[in-house]
């Protein structure tokens, strides 16, 4: 049945990644003011004249956020399958926590690089986390379908 709430949690982080398509998940400002802004498939230079030019394409995080919002979207449709639901979304959290180490890895290159003046985290670097919960609670409750319809089994 697809109206579990499992199916809620993969949701979100479905909307999750596609949130953090848009939305960058840090900021730096240089010495002679520009900012670095980090977004899932850029990191981009904005000047003081509002010139935006890209500095470095971050493919690995692009397609860590990529993979991660189609398995979760796509998990919800194994609903008659829960065993192999509960092992994509184990490779969903895996997939995460490899997307959140990659952003903090490219977050903390470049700062060593450039040595800017001031670097802040974004709302958006939340996202990944978030998702990393949601995706932990998707797997308990898949778990706790599975065992109430194994306890079913036994009674017949």
């Amino acid at each position: 049945m697809i109206q579990r709430v499992q199916s809620i949690y993969l949701l979100l982080i479905s909307i999750l990644m596609s949130f953090l398509f848009v939305r960058p998940y840090a900021e730096m400002t240089l010495v002679d003011n520009q900012v670095l802004l980090f977004k899932a498939h850029v990191i981009t230079i904005q000047s003081a004249a509002d010139v935006v030019s890209n500095y470095k394409t971050t493919i690995p995080v692009i397609l860590l956020v990529l993979i991660s919002g189609l398995l979760s979207f796509s998990t919800i449709f194994f609903y008659n399958h829960r065993i192999i639901q509960i092992r994509l979304s184990i490779l969903n959290a895996f997939m995460l926590l490899a997307l959140i180490g990659s952003m903090i890895l490219y977050y903390f290159i470049i700062r060593s690089d450039l040595d800017p003046t001031h670097s802040t985290f974004r709302l958006a670097m939340v996202f990944p986390i978030l998702g990393l919960i949601f995706c932990i609670m998707a797997i308990r409750s898949i778990r706790r379908d599975e065992i109430l319809v194994n306890s079913y089994n036994r009674i017949r």
